[in-house]
């Protein structure tokens, strides 16, 4: 018999007030029965013991129909079926729900409610986390959880991969002597890699703030303390560190825990007697790799959780295009330089949906992706982090310290910076996209990127544009002059040790016959198998490979070096082109790369228009020479309008 009860109107809630509502779960024996609950509104400081739930919505096109108060409320079904699986069989239970609590057709009290949130966690008694109904893993899981924390087992992080240490001893042990095989961490994969809920950006938020929380699988739980036992609490991390960076684990077991790692760290982080500082920027980045059905979400799901949430107010009024530019804006404003975008950690600009890495960047969700994003904005809603320059702990300071503040944007998303040009791009080479063994193409790159000035080893030494050797310039230039995982500057040590190695492959490359692009075969080892693997292995240790895989050299006029970006292996990169200009900005600790556009609307420059390519490093100019030369008159100081 169909249903011909009225949907659910609400009541308002005083929100101001810290009023919200709760659901009052009617309790049932038959699993099959209705959900029926009631609803009551309660404030912060005056509300009865009562419980949170932490789930993912699922598809919004699967509905189910809950009763209330003689009225229906359609909510999804994985809401209904945990619902379900939580109802009591002989007594109600006060759950707070944001489907059934907030009225979400009401854009004013979602504003509202959505300030309250880490509140309402924060209060609540313990949080249910929904991760779904039970399958053949999953008992197999939280028996190996628990076997773990019952052998008191912790990473050795200096030991070897494969193996792990028993807390008290200096024993070790191997995967198969703990019983953790295969099948093991299979199911530790299906518990806390697989279900869609670990990527959920509201979870984040809710998990880290709730007082104790139970993972509720079906009818099996596990104690998040339980769990908490056998992660890692030597530190959080900051923004440009996730769980188990520069450490090799083992990844048939630890990898299984990456995700609740995250949220574990943050849980200490706000819950130590003096709480670690994390700022907006650092909680972002922590759980980029989190989704959200509305982009705006991935700011607003996560406020609660930085100590400066920069006077961002969740508004759902606003576009999440105005939403990214309030973070950003925030962020200069308060930092007074421009590293959320010299270095940043999400791509910057627009990336269409319908680009082929585009599934790969947004959580397999590209529905989710922000488009339309001025070039110089980073989007947020991107999930996969984006490789960057690392110029943080004083590696490099390319332009002056700060920037101008209150930065300066305008109605069409312009942002107005200062800077010191260094030149245009004169020279890039083609990339080969050969698909060398290993991946070891650092040897026949370096080969064809190399100036021609410099291809004869027994040649006059020639001087760089700021002095020194110039093909020591350009190997550095390579290297962008660091060593990588930690990245840090090279030594004096490391520069003796790495002119003879590059002088070395010099001498062996100029006999090398060179590469024609016009063969349909070419050789795999560039002529010389020995030379290709040592020089391979030395990249793809000191982390050039990394760099190359998005970074290549380029010639900049007055004979300068750089490298600028390429659209990279899978073309998911926006690539530079002659005439490029490479720009020491003010506040920003790597150059950019500057494409002119058409003009657009007004500016006090001649009204051109300028699109943010990507980062780049210049050697000679790392380090603040920029404005020296800018003062002596060699190189010339100006403003650009990003759009």
């Amino acid at each position: 018999m169909e249903n011909t009860a009225p949907p659910y109107s609400y009541r308002s809630v005083d929100s101001c007030s810290g009023g919200f509502r709760l659901a009052i779960l009617k309790p049932s024996a038959q699993f099959p029965a209705p959900i029926t609950c009631s609803l009551v509104e309660v404030t912060l400081d005056d509300h009865p013991i009562y419980e949170a739930l932490s789930y993912v919505w699922g598809d919004p096109k699967l509905q189910s129909t809950l009763q209330i108060e003689g009225a229906t409320l359609k909510v999804t079904t994985n809401l209904e079926l945990a619902l379900r699986y939580l109802r009591l069989p002989d007594k109600p239970r006060a759950i707070w729900v944001d489907a059934i609590c907030i009225d979400q057709s009401n854009i004013e009290e979602r504003n509202q409610q959505v300030r309250l949130m880490k509140s309402i966690y924060s209060f609540c008694a313990v949080d249910l986390v929904w991760v779904g109904e039970s399958d053949e893993y999953t008992q197999n899981a939280i028996d190996n959880v628990k076997r773990m924390k019952s052998l008191s087992l912790h990473r050795l992080t200096d030991r070897g991969s494969k193996h792990f240490g028993i807390t008290g001893s200096d024993e070790l042990v191997s995967l198969s002597e703990l019983g953790l095989d295969c099948e093991a961490s299979m199911s530790l994969l299906q518990l806390f890699e697989m279900p869609p809920l670990w990527e959920r950006v509201w979870v984040m938020q809710e998990i880290a703030c709730c007082p104790r929380a139970v993972l509720v699988i079906g009818n099996l739980t596990l104690p998040w303390e339980t769990l908490s036992s056998i992660l890692d609490h030597s530190g959080t991390p900051d923004r440009y560190h996730l769980p188990f960076s520069h450490q090799w684990y083992d990844q048939d077991i630890w990898d299984a825990f990456s995700k609740v790692q995250v949220i574990e760290h943050q849980r200490e982080a706000l819950n130590l007697t003096v709480p670690i500082n994390s700022t907006l920027l650092d909680v972002l980045s922590r759980f980029r790799a989190t989704y959200s059905s509305d982009p705006r979400d991935k700011i607003y799901g996560l406020l609660g959780l930085a100590t400066d949430n920069l006077n961002i107010i969740p508004d759902y009024k606003k576009t999440p295009q105005e939403v990214y530019i309030d973070v950003a804006r925030a962020q200069i404003n308060s930092t007074e330089n421009l590293d959320i975008i010299t270095q940043s950690l999400w791509p910057l600009g627009h990336t269409p949906s319908t680009a082929p890495h585009a599934r790969k960047m947004y959580s397999g969700k590209p529905s989710s992706l922000v488009e339309n994003l001025p070039s110089w904005l980073p989007n947020f809603s991107c999930t996969v982090a984006n490789k960057i320059l690392f110029a943080q702990r004083s590696t490099f300071s390319a332009g002056v310290e700060k920037c101008k503040c209150p930065v300066e944007i305008s109605p069409e998303y312009a942002l107005t910076v200062d800077g010191i040009v260094l030149g245009a791009i004169t020279t890039m080479k083609p990339v080969r996209m050969t698909k060398y063994p290993h991946n070891y193409y650092f040897s026949p790159w370096a080969r064809d990127w190399m100036p021609e000035s410099l291809a004869d080893p027994n040649s006059e030494v020639k001087i760089y544009a700021t002095g020194g050797n110039a093909f020591e310039a350009y190997w550095r230039t390579l290297m962008t002059d660091c060593l990588a995982l930690p990245s840090r500057r090279l030594s004096q040590e490391d520069l003796k040790e790495y002119t003879e190695i590059f002088n070395e492959w010099r001498q062996k490359a100029s006999v090398l016959p060179w590469f024609d692009p016009k063969l349909e075969q070419h050789d795999l080892h560039d002529g010389d198998q020995g030379l290709m693997s040592k020089m391979g292995g030395i990249a793809n240790r000191t982390g050039i490979s990394s760099v190359m895989s998005k970074w290549q050299f380029a010639e900049l006029g007055g004979g300068l070096y750089a490298m600028v970006p390429w659209e990279g292996h899978m073309g998911d990169n926006k690539p530079s082109e002659t005439g490029d200009l490479v720009v020491a900005v003010d506040g920003g600790k790597v150059p950019l790369v500057l494409r002119e556009r058409n003009k657009v609307g007004h500016h006090e420059n001649g009204g051109v228009k300028w699109e943010v390519i990507g980062t780049a490093y210049v050697h000679g100019f790392m380090d603040g020479l920029a404005s020296q030369w800018a003062a002596d008159g060699k190189l010339t100081r100006r403003d650009f309008g990003l759009i």
